[in-house]
């Protein structure tokens, strides 16, 4: 059985995910697709727009054969660690052949290239990057101009790999790969449609453009259906759009972490991952000012700190991510364990296959995590399990209680 893996958000599942997963499974020639997914909080510092399990059916009514979950440390984590923690538990699930990703380049020669300068960090780069960094220049530009006298090759394909979003992610992930001295090939296809940031609604859009069209009608469904006709495989359109599926946005959260900022307001918000002391300072300081989440982060935000960035800190505090468990678990090969959201009925013998060969313990019924997770990977699943408890203070439409939830099966 030849199996490809896929780390992912789905937030929400559209045309140029449909794409990725079959056009990956067709030109490796694999049987299954295993999917490790955010759960109810990405990558950008937000809630997701439905929960991990509505989002876990669209993957399995559109190729993928198993869903896992990602853990709330990693999922809301930077590009690195997002791809770390990600890869890592694909990686000890000893069952998984390649790790297949969009990129804007779409050239996995030149994409392990950077990776294996930035993992290694020869001379010439390091004294480059050094000598660029003295002379003022941010570390962006020091490294781009260190990558570039590092390797031998296309300058400008240089600076697009380490300048476009999805090249950034598949960098990191080859990074990780090669860290952890994986078996897993990595396996690249240009991404196709609209670019990440977009906002044009195409037959190929971006997540974002999709979830703008959700909210610009107020969450009015009936006018969504309209739009997103087209830029969603039916499935995923009929699950997103049912009157079962609550949707969020980053200002349901307003009031939760108004009050999670005013109980820290005498605290060092340094501890949480993320925070440095100057963005601590600019929180405290703006506190007084505080309107809703997303206005927040506008008015933290600035020249050198991004908008993700700030909203990742705000989503950390809120959740109570802290730097000391984070470097526990980094320090840990990075604490995992196999949460299953999702499987296709006919995955048994996958699962099969995961079972005999997983070096972490693999959960089917959640009840038995205190009996097959050890201590550091126990408190990891029950950061994840709050979070979750979180989301659906807001999400009214969401699971309740995921102890009394049985994984989906289509």
């Amino acid at each position: 059985m030849s199996i490809i893996g896929i780390i992912a958000e789905f937030n929400p599942f559209h045309n140029g995910h449909l794409h990725l997963i079959n056009e990956c499974k067709r030109l490796t020639g694999a049987d299954k697709c295993i999917v490790i997914m955010s759960g109810d909080f990405v990558q950008r510092g937000a809630p997701a727009l439905t929960d991990k399990f509505t989002r876990a059916r669209m993957a399995l009514s559109c190729g993928a054969d198993l869903v896992l979950e990602l853990p709330v440390y990693y999922s809301t984590g930077s590009a690195e660690f997002f791809a770390k923690g990600a890869v890592s538990i694909l990686d000890k699930l000893g069952v998984v052949d390649y790790l297949c990703f969009g990129s804007e380049c779409g050239d996995i020669e030149s994409i392990s290239a950077v990776a294996k300068i930035l993992n290694k960090e020869p001379k010439t780069y390091k004294d480059t990057l050094s000598k660029e960094l003295k002379k003022g220049f941010s570390f962006a530009s020091a490294r781009e101009k260190a990558l570039c006298a590092a390797i031998d090759g296309d300058k400008a394909k240089i600076k697009d790999i380490i300048s476009s979003p999805n090249n950034i992610l598949a960098t990191e992930y080859v990074r990780a790969l090669l860290a952890m001295k994986s078996k897993i090939k990595p396996f690249t296809i240009k991404r196709a449609g609209e670019d990440y940031n977009s906002e044009v609604l195409s037959k190929v859009p971006s997540a974002l453009s999709i979830r703008n069209a959700i909210f610009e009608n107020d969450k009015s469904k009936k006018i969504a259906l309209n739009t997103l006709k087209g830029s969603m495989p039916k499935a995923a359109l009929d699950l997103l759009l049912s009157e079962e599926t609550g949707l969020v946005k980053p200002n349901d959260l307003s009031e939760l972490l108004h009050y999670k900022l005013l109980q820290s307001s005498n605290t060092d918000l340094t501890e949480y991952v993320d925070v440095t002391e100057d963005i601590s300072n600019k929180i405290t300081k703006n506190l007084d000012k505080y309107e809703d989440f997303e206005s927040f982060c506008m008015k933290i935000k600035s020249k050198d700190i991004t908008y993700s960035r700030i909203s990742r800190c705000l989503i950390h505090i809120l959740l109570d991510i802290k730097k000391d468990n984070m470097t526990e678990y980094i320090s840990d090969s990075y604490t995992g364990y196999v949460r299953i959201l999702g499987q296709k009925a006919s995955s048994k013998d996958l699962l099969s296959e995961i079972q005999n060969n997983s070096k972490l313990p693999v959960l089917n019924r959640l009840k038995d995590a205190p009996h097959k997770l050890n201590p550091l990977q126990m408190r990891l699943f029950e950061e994840s399990l709050c979070a979750g408890r979180v989301y659906n203070i807001v999400n009214t439409q969401g699971y309740q209680n995921e102890y009394r939830l049985k994984p989906v099966i289509m």
